[in-house]
């Protein structure tokens, strides 16, 4: 399988897992002592944390993740990939907000073979 492949099915995996408000699976996606950023200059450490940023994310009615690949690369061990994030927030008054940014992605084969983001960081545009 390919580099893109591989990000093609972690992406599909991602979507489908925050989409339907699996935040246990989509924690289990990253590995245990993974970093996330969300933007907002904080650093998350670990699936823990990362599990409960984004429950007060689906909490919150966010939902229609998609990921659009713009650039995948690395190596046998280790690859990435930088990628537009497209979602919506919970309808209010009769809208449904967009929200989207550009994120980046780092993951690294496990010894049992599965790829999981060692880190990931995103902005949005707004």
């Amino acid at each position: 399988m390919n580099n893109r492949s591989i990000i093609e099915a972690a992406n599909t995996e991602w979507n489908e897992a925050l989409n339907s408000g699996n935040v246990k699976g989509l924690a289990a996606l990253y590995t245990e002592n993974a970093t996330l950023s969300p933007g907002n200059g904080k650093t998350l450490v670990g699936r823990a944390e990362i599990e409960n940023l984004f429950k007060g994310f689906v909490d919150g009615g966010v939902h229609k993740h998609t990921l659009e690949i713009i650039e995948v690369g690395g190596s046998d061990k280790m690859i990435y990939q930088v990628a537009r994030w497209n979602a919506q927030g919970a309808e209010a008054n009769g809208e449904t907000p967009t929200f989207g940014g550009i994120t980046t992605s780092i993951f690294e084969q496990s010894a049992d073979g599965n790829w999981l983001a060692c880190t990931h960081v995103w902005n949005a545009n707004q």
